[in-house]
C-alpha cells in the first residue's frame, strides 16, 4: 500500500503557455459539474416487480473551470493582455478567441519541494476579471481575479 503523504495547500505553481513564474496569490475552485440524464424516472418495471432505472452521463453542464487570484505587478499585464486577446471585438477586445486559448498547468508539490498532483489544462481562455478594491485604509496588496474555463482538466499526476 502506498505511503499516505498530505500534501500541501500552500505549495503550488500555475503556468498557461507564455506565462510564467506570476505571483500567484491563490488557486480555487477547479469545478466540474456533471450533467446526467435518464435519472428522473423510472424505465420499466419488471418481473418480481423489480424497477429499472438507468442513469447516463451527459457531459458536463458547463466546461470545467478554474479561478485564479494574482498579484498585481508594476508593468506586468499578461493575463489580462490575454483576456483581452480572446474578447470580442465588439466587446474591446482583439477578436482572437480560437488563437489565444491556452494550455497550463496546476502542480502541487509536497513538503519535500517535489511535484505531488498536476492538473493539466486544455484550451483555456480568461470568462471573468475582477481587480481588488482600492482603499485608503487598507494594508493588502492589489489582486486581480481571473476565472478561467477550460475545454478540459486532467489529474495527470
Amino acid at each position: 500500500m502506498a505511503e499516505l503523504v498530505p500534501i500541501p495547500t500552500s505549495r503550488y505553481y500555475v503556468e498557461f503557455d507564455g506565462l510564467t513564474d506570476k505571483l500567484v496569490k491563490s488557486v480555487s475552485e477547479v469545478t466540474f459539474t456533471g450533467q446526467m440524464a435518464g435519472h428522473e424516472k423510472p424505465l420499466a418495471s419488471t418481473k418480481g416487480g423489480k424497477t429499472i432505472w438507468q442513469s447516463t452521463s451527459a457531459g458536463f453542464e458547463e466546461n470545467p473551470n478554474v479561478t485564479l487570484e494574482v498579484y498585481v505587478t508594476e508593468g506586468d499585464m499578461d493575463f489580462y493582455n490575454w483576456m483581452l486577446a480572446t474578447m470580442p471585438k465588439s466587446e474591446g477586445g482583439q477578436g482572437k478567441w480560437s488563437s489565444s486559448r491556452k494550455n497550463g498547468a496546476i502542480v502541487a508539490y509536497d513538503s519535500e519541494d517535489a511535484e505531488a498532483i498536476r492538473w493539466s489544462l486544455t484550451n483555456c481562455w480568461i470568462k471573468t476579471y475582477k481587480v481588488s478594491d482600492f482603499n485608503s485604509e487598507s494594508k493588502d496588496l492589489a489582486v486581480e481575479t481571473f476565472e478561467i474555463i477550460a475545454e478540459q482538466i486532467n489529474r495527470v499526476k
